[in-house]
């Protein structure tokens, strides 16, 4: 089988997988529309579907294909690169959220806005140990955690498809690869209401220019490393930071504008990733 059939096949599997998975989860009414213990439960069913890609990559790699398993980036890489990787993600964060500091909400140290999502409920320990705890979980436990399900998509994602749309030329495989990542979280956008809620159709396209801007980078790093590991971790470290502290402090029920995804989040994310595409040389 040829790598242009292997990539078809790796796309219609991971996406077929996915809408039915959404579709089930919204059948049993687990959807981001409902009450938080709901949406906590549908948060579940999308880490679920994160290992969708390593799943079509790994069947189609070694049965189809008739390719070894290593090849599909299974190397650690140099320490600095994660490093690096990390600082970027952390800066990234704190650029977002210092300009919705300065122009459009000031952080909540007490944690009022965070408690009245769950009413009945009190915080375990003071909000200032909240904030500790939680602050580790976001810059040193989740990273690591979050490694698995990171894996499950970056398998499929870089460690498949990017090398198999390398052949199309480096840029181009970033850009294409970048954009169908994007697109594949969109089914649970609008199905559901992953992220955004009711508002999917703005926020479907705000996730779509972050995925993408964030593929662009991952797709510059893997094309100088190989390393599938490390871009796993990046992701780790990406969506620690996406669901940790900054969600807590900074409390909005407009996502469209405040938070990770948001347009500021979205925006900066975006450029991020076209300063690294323009880094990838278009040929080996």
């Amino acid at each position: 089988m040829s790598s242009g059939k292997g990539v078809y096949l790796f796309l219609t599997l991971t996406f077929s997988l996915t809408i039915a998975a959404s579709l089930i989860a919204r059948a049993f009414g687990l959807s981001f529309f409902g009450a938080p213990r709901v949406s906590a439960q549908a948060q579940l069913v999308v880490a679920g579907a994160m290992f969708f890609p390593a799943l079509s990559a790994i069947l189609i790699q070694i049965f189809l294909l008739k390719r070894p398993f290593r090849e599909l980036g299974f190397r650690w890489g140099d320490f600095n690169n994660y490093a690096k990787a990390y600082g970027i993600i952390a800066g990234l964060f704190t650029l977002n959220y210092a300009i919705v500091y300065l122009f459009l909400l000031k952080p909540d140290f007490s944690l009022h806005s965070f408690s009245a999502r769950f009413p009945g409920i009190e915080l375990p320990v003071s909000a200032s140990g909240m904030i500790l705890l939680i602050s580790l979980a976001t810059f040193v436990g989740a990273p690591v955690l979050n490694m698995i399900p990171a894996l499950g998509e970056e398998i499929g994602w870089r460690g498949f498809l990017l090398p198999n749309l390398e052949p199309l030329g480096k840029r181009k495989a970033a850009l294409l690869s970048g954009m169908i990542w994007a697109l594949w979280h969109t089914p649970m956008i609008f199905i559901l209401g992953f992220y955004y809620g009711i508002r999917a159709w703005p926020g479907a396209l705000l996730h779509f220019a972050m995925v993408t801007g964030l593929g662009m980078w991952f797709a510059h790093v893997w094309f100088r490393t190989r390393s599938t590991v490390l871009c796993a971790f990046m992701h780790a470290t990406f969506n620690a930071n996406f669901y940790g502290i900054w969600i807590i402090l900074f409390v909005s029920s407009n996502k469209l504008l405040i938070g990770p995804a948001g347009v500021i989040g979205a925006a900066l994310t975006l450029i991020l990733g076209l300063f690294y595409y323009w880094k990838i040389p278009e040929r080996a």
